[in-house]
């Protein structure tokens, strides 16, 4: 955990991450809001990084608290709270492993980032559990995870596999999931998931309903610029992107994808 804050806090500006990704960003969006009520809803975004989901959330009058491992991400998060004259019900720098919320909470609860930075298993259920926990009975928690496969896309699509130890984290990558860059200047420690890993997972923690929709979908293996530049070429790609979504066979490509599962009613 100290190598993932220190990544973050040193090497890398998560601040910026979905201005560079704006694809995945409006996507995440375009999911997450098909769980969305019109009244206010309770929040939580755990992992939530600087904040950019928990305000567009706010914004939308819903309560929102964000948690975060990294100091650096609170900050900026209330840095940019305060230039969208905006601010979230609250603040913590805390573990996704145990949260610091009540039994029951919340309508909806948010891991966007824990999941795929948590390479043991137990620590990943520590992480649903809690989730499930704060979860108000018929709750719905939504979680973005990495795809197992994305180095394999990345590394010959930009000629990463060029360097011999790209390859063997690669081969590590499809093993066993895990991520483990070391002191390359790749992303940092982290797990990737196949869209069954993360059903079962959310099924170990006693979710039901679990649904699986990709992210970016087939468009995580082409240069989507050009696409967001023109409207009318990034508004085709997103139809067959949603078009498409419900493929299985298409899951894997998907650089990200998000799962949704719902607490049980008592």
């Amino acid at each position: 955990m100290n190598k993932i804050k220190d990544f973050y806090e040193n090497n890398y500006n998560e601040n910026e991450r979905m201005i560079r990704n704006p694809l995945e960003f409006l996507r995440c969006k375009e999911i997450i809001s098909r769980y969305l009520s019109q009244d206010p809803m309770e929040i939580a975004d755990i992992g939530g990084a600087t904040g950019i989901f928990s305000y567009w959330l706010a914004q939308m009058n819903h309560i929102v608290h964000l948690l975060d491992y990294t100091p650096l991400h609170i900050e900026q998060a209330k840095e940019n709270g305060k230039n969208l004259n905006l601010s979230l019900a609250s603040y913590v720098c805390g573990d996704a492993r145990k949260v610091p919320y009540h039994d029951n909470q919340f309508d909806l609860v948010l891991e966007m980032g824990p999941l795929y930075h948590l390479q043991d298993k137990n620590d990943r259920m520590r992480c649903l559990l809690e989730a499930k926990r704060i979860l108000k009975s018929d709750g719905v928690v939504v979680c973005e995870v990495i795809s197992k496969y994305v180095n394999l896309f990345e590394g010959f699509q930009w000629n990463l596999v060029d360097n011999k130890r790209f390859v063997e984290i690669l081969d590590e990558n499809l093993s066993t999931g895990n991520h483990s860059p070391d002191d390359t200047q790749y992303f940092t420690t982290a797990h990737f998931h196949t869209p069954n890993d993360i059903i079962n997972e959310l099924e170990d923690a006693g979710f039901a309903n679990i649904s699986i929709i990709p992210v970016e979908g087939f468009a995580n293996i082409l240069n989507i610029t050009e696409y967001f530049e023109n409207e009318s070429k990034k508004e085709l790609l997103l139809k067959y992107i949603r078009k498409t979504e419900n493929i299985p066979e298409l899951f894997g490509v998907s650089g990200h994808f998000m799962a949704v599962g719902k607490k049980h009613s008592k």
